[in-house]
């Protein structure tokens, strides 16, 4: 009531008078510095050095012994086994021959309900641990192919040669569960519902314990390796244990075989200050991309949805490599692949890495979750990076506060006493006869993004495909347009106020930021770019002209999400549409992208044309 009030002129305390006096000045300093604060994150002086939270992992404290006759024998055997059986059995019978428990699952799956039928097989080999009664586990997982569609049969022949060094050791306190998938993401979620006893259609019988980190391997035909490539997102933004990823990267460099955050190597420490800049700022821009909208590399992301740590590394060829030129394109099957010869620091790397799990008394907990890494072996947590996120959200409440005060003609804002009464009626008056419309525009708008999401589910497979999929959205769009003109022409006259309709918008939206911010940082900051900042300089001048109005629709136009999603195929270089994408992601690993779309980001784009159309 205060708050209601405080636009009226009646007595309040002095926050909400200091807040009413500079609200409308503060509102878009304070977007820009949001912003502005996330171009100091890639700063050398902003971040620090990471280290070790977790000392029982002890990393690079064991003689590395991975590379033996025995393991390129195994390795081998895959080669052997590939020409005369199917990838499936033929993993099947080599974990069989260095005695794991192994077991095939045959699946089927669809991206999206109602939408085409897929198949696929996942094979899994356990070793159990000699020490311990299968009460933990350790995965190392793979896929037949690359997240480029180039053979991944050289990570499948190295995950052999681990298998069999594994099982020459006695010192295992957990099992370790070798897994191989020829359906990427999917196929691993299937495994892990399993796995987990969440599905029925496709159950596993031979399980092992609770998993408390997984590894995936993507290595691409080459001759040499010169280095490896470390992605840990997940698909709704969930992040491995920092301890986790430094170790890795720690004990990479101890076998000559770093491991490159997103594959992006060192910069000179005697570098220029902007060469490190720009070096961090486009690291940052792959973890925030990865991080917001689902990462793309690897078969890691699924087992972040079950609070279990996992990381992928992808191995990087030389630029050029003749191995990678010839064999990259999947043309090839997988036998006619020539195994790479530098696979042994990478599989000691692994070694490594396995022998730090192997020590964890307990589940990664000591370390950050939450965390963005500007370079190397430095990272900027989250309570640096969070206030961004403050900023952006207190933008949107000033300016909501602002022009819910303003709403009205000024005579509800005197600060005589005579007509108190009079103004607090005329108020309330003003109140029962905009609040309805506002919000029936709101929950029409926000029923149109309700239908966007629920349409996909009834169209059949034939029909969605990307050229379908783009002639559906622009169609929608101009359907939401039409939509826009049609509203604003039936409020024309009405006098509707745009000032209440864009301070509950506000909020709303604010509120979104603020629940998102603190789940996924980068869906959160990329929200705000594409619908908080329309929304915040919507009319931020007078649109009395007919000429202005256009400009202002065109303008949100070009921020909308047909528009955005189609200027990011071709920038970003994606093979398939963003709504594609982000529609399976939606159904199969439940991505927060989608609904977001639909029911935040539309909406509000719509909801800003219309603020500008009306009077």
């Amino acid at each position: 009531m205060s708050l209601v009030l405080s636009g009226q002129g009646e007595k309040t305390s002095p926050v909400l008078r200091v807040a009413r006096k500079y609200s409308a000045y503060l509102s878009y300093p304070l977007a820009i510095c949001g912003l502005f604060w996330l171009l100091v994150l890639p700063l050398s002086s902003f971040s620090r050095r990471a280290y070790f939270s977790e000392n029982a992992m002890m990393p690079g404290q064991v003689y590395t012994t991975f590379g033996t006759r025995s393991h390129m024998d195994a390795m081998d055997r895959v080669d052997a086994e590939l020409k005369t059986k199917d990838r499936a059995h033929a993993v099947e019978a080599v974990f069989a021959s260095i005695g794991l428990d192994t077991e095939t699952q045959a699946f089927t799956y669809s991206k999206v309900p109602r939408i085409g039928k897929h198949a696929g097989t996942n094979v899994h080999g356990i070793l159990r641990a000699p020490r311990s009664d299968s009460v933990e586990a350790l995965v190392i997982a793979a896929s037949w192919t690359t997240a480029s569609n180039a053979s991944n049969v050289n990570a499948v022949r190295l995950m052999a040669g681990l298998a069999q060094y594994a099982s020459e050791q006695v010192y295992w306190a957990r099992d370790i569960v070798f897994v191989v998938t020829d359906s990427g993401e999917q196929g691993i979620e299937e495994w892990l519902r399993a796995y987990q006893g969440l599905s029925t259609t496709s159950p596993l019988f031979v399980r092992s314990g609770i998993i408390q980190a997984a590894l995936s391997l993507e290595l691409p035909p080459a001759k040499r390796y010169t280095g490896l490539g470390l992605h840990f997102e997940g698909k709704s933004g969930q992040l491995a244990n920092l301890d986790y990823v430094n170790m890795v990267q720690y004990v990479s460099r101890l076998e000559r075989m770093p491991a490159y955050l997103h594959g992006m190597k060192d910069v000179p420490r005697r570098a220029h200050w902007w060469t490190k800049y720009t070096s961090a700022t486009q690291l940052l821009l792959r973890q925030v991309r990865a991080q917001a909208f689902g990462s793309s590399t690897g078969i890691h992301a699924p087992f972040l949805r079950y609070r279990i740590d996992a990381i992928t590394l992808a191995g990087l060829p030389q630029s050029d490599d003749p191995v990678s030129a010839v064999f990259a394109h999947g043309l090839f099957t997988d036998a006619d692949v020539p195994a790479a010869p530098m696979l042994r620091p990478i599989g000691r790397t692994i070694e490594a890495s396995l022998r730090s799990l192997n020590n964890l008394l307990e589940h990664f907990h000591q370390s950050f979750f939450f965390y963005m890494l500007p370079a190397n072996q430095r990272y900027v947590s989250i309570g640096d990076y969070i206030p961004a996120a403050g900023l952006m959200i207190s933008s949107l409440l000033l300016q909501a506060m602002h022009l819910w005060w303003m709403q009205g003609p000024d005579e509800l804002r005197s600060d005589s006493p005579h007509t108190r009464i009079a103004r607090i009626n005329a108020y309330y008056a003003l109140l029962r006869t905009t609040l309805p419309s506002s919000v029936g525009i709101i929950l029409r708008v926000h029923a149109l993004g309700l239908v966007l999401l629920l349409i996909p589910q009834l169209i059949a497979s034939s029909v969605l495909t990307d050229t379908t999929t783009t002639a559906y959205l622009f169609t929608m769009a101009l359907a939401s347009i039409s939509m826009v003109l049609h509203t604003s022409d039936i409020y024309w006259t009405r006098g509707i106020e745009w000032r209440q309709l864009k301070s509950i918008v506000s909020v709303y939206l604010a509120v979104i930021v603020a629940c998102l911010s603190v789940m996924n940082f980068s869906l959160a900051v990329a929200l705000f770019v594409v619908a908080g900042l329309p929304l915040v300089f919507t009319r931020v001048c007078r649109v009395d002209t007919r000429i202005r109005r256009a400009l202002g629709v065109l303008l949100l136009v070009a921020v909308s999400p047909v528009c955005m999603m189609t200027l990011g195929m071709h920038v970003l270089g994606c093979t398939s549409n963003p709504f594609r994408v982000f529609l399976a992601d939606f159904y199969s690993f439940g991505s927060l992208v989608y609904p977001l779309v639909c029911l935040v980001y539309w909406p509000v784009n719509l909801l800003c044309m219309i603020m500008v159309l009306i009077q």
